[in-house]
């Protein structure tokens, strides 16, 4: 009898797809990624009107009052989903000038998209559009204590408010577990010290389920602020959106949960000898951020001394801390370094020396082979090169998105 034949197709980079074959027998994990929510305005107006755990968004605000409307840059759709919103906070008598909308700082380099574009004028220019800046020693203002006894300052902005909504992401996230709603509140829009805290690798004992301290701060922060409605969006597998929740806040982190373990979590019995992850850019980008959290889930699904290839249009320089591994001999002498250093680039740095330090990683990119090489990383150039790291009898597992996903391995 002769073997199946399982057709490969990955999205990676900039709308490029990646066509393969395998047999079925050599696959143990196939992760596709969640494709785009259709007609998503329909399914934003339907979140906000049926909001989970909430009567509905016109009961939040009464008219004259100062509205805070918290927009991680990261949101996909972000432009949709503000445009119903806005329809909703205007019929009840919400005026423009009223309504700031908050962006978050973050060490990240992230595309500026105005999602004000889909508000009709005059409303659009009339809705202040404001980037937190955490270096401004009048930008924060106190809040309150945590139980910890941590002194919380956030923007003034959020402070004056008499309503803050908060629109953003959900996702996994090595240092939060999961993040979403009140993520996008604390650290981004607190103080540089903040922001400095919350820099880490991750904690590499606890899984994408478990309680996280972070987690348990951020949760504090928006309990304290009193936020209470809150927009959050699960990314499919390039830019967009796959699904949309929105109402009372901590209902929304709780339903959003499940979704990200029905769409993005994978639970591996068994690693592979290859792995193939790609890398599509989303709505934070196509970064070192997004290749270097493929390259962690490829690490967590290959077997020792493996093969992880990772399919990208990485076109970016490293940062300060992917700089330090060309300066060690090892891929686990720059932990080390990364260690004292604390570099902006920590987490991306951490996770591809761990993993250059477990395995074998290809990188498809636009980079120049010795950028890639000094990086502990194999330099691929070209589709058929990767096509042919597929042409042998290793059991393999691919995943589709891979920056979007947590793994659990249970054996």
């Amino acid at each position: 009898m002769q073997d199946e034949l399982l057709p490969l197709s990955l999205t990676y980079g900039h709308g490029r797809e990646f066509q393969g074959e395998l047999l079925k027998k050599q696959v143990l994990v196939g992760h596709a990624a969640p494709g785009r929510r259709e007609h998503l305005s329909l399914a934003v107006a339907r979140a906000l009107d049926q909001p989970i755990d909430f009567p509905s968004l016109a009961s939040v605000v009464t008219p004259g009052d100062r509205a805070v409307l918290v927009v991680d840059r990261e949101t996909p759709d972000a432009d949709v989903i503000l445009a119903e919103v806005w329809k909703r906070l205007s019929e009840a008598g919400l005026d423009a000038g009223d309504v700031t909308l908050l962006h978050p700082a973050t060490w990240r380099p992230i595309p500026d998209r105005d999602p004000r574009k889909l508000i009709p004028v005059p409303d659009r220019d009339r809705l202040a559009r404001v980037q937190h800046d955490p270096t401004s020693e009048t930008g924060c203002s106190y809040l309150a204590s945590t139980a910890s006894g941590e002194r919380v300052y956030l923007s003034r902005e959020l402070t004056d408010a008499d309503v803050v909504i908060v629109i953003g992401p959900l996702g996994y996230d090595p240092l939060l577990g999961v993040r979403g709603t009140a993520s996008s509140l604390y650290p981004g829009l607190s103080d540089v010290d903040a922001l400095r805290r919350s820099q880490g690798q991750g904690h590499e004992e606890l899984g994408p389920l478990d309680p996280r301290p972070m987690r348990q701060i951020v949760d504090e922060v928006g309990w304290l602020l009193g936020v209470q409605f809150a927009i959050a969006v699960v990314p499919d597998a390039r830019a967009g959106t796959s699904d949309v929740l929105a109402g009372q806040a901590d209902s929304v982190l709780r339903e959003g949960r499940k979704r990200l373990e029905e769409s993005w979590l994978i639970r591996s019995e068994e690693r592979a000898e290859l792995v193939v992850v790609s890398v599509p850019a989303d709505a934070a980008g196509h970064d070192w951020e997004q290749v270097s959290a493929a390259i962690d889930v490829g690490r967590r699904l290959v077997e020792r001394n493996g093969r992880v290839l990772v399919l990208s249009e990485l076109d970016a320089a490293p940062g300060p801390g992917l700089s330090a591994l060309r300066s060690v001999r090892e891929p686990r002498d720059a932990l080390q370094v990364l260690r004292r250093t604390q570099p902006p680039d920590l987490q991306a740095a951490w996770r591809i020396a761990s993993a250059a330090d477990w395995a074998n990683i290809a990188l498809l990119s636009r980079l120049p082979a010795d950028v890639v090489e000094d990086l502990f990383l194999i330099p691929m150039t070209s589709e058929d090169e990767a096509r042919r790291w597929l042409a042998n009898d290793d059991m393999i597992s691919f995943v589709e998105a891979a920056q979007h996903v947590a793994v659990i391995n249970t054996h």
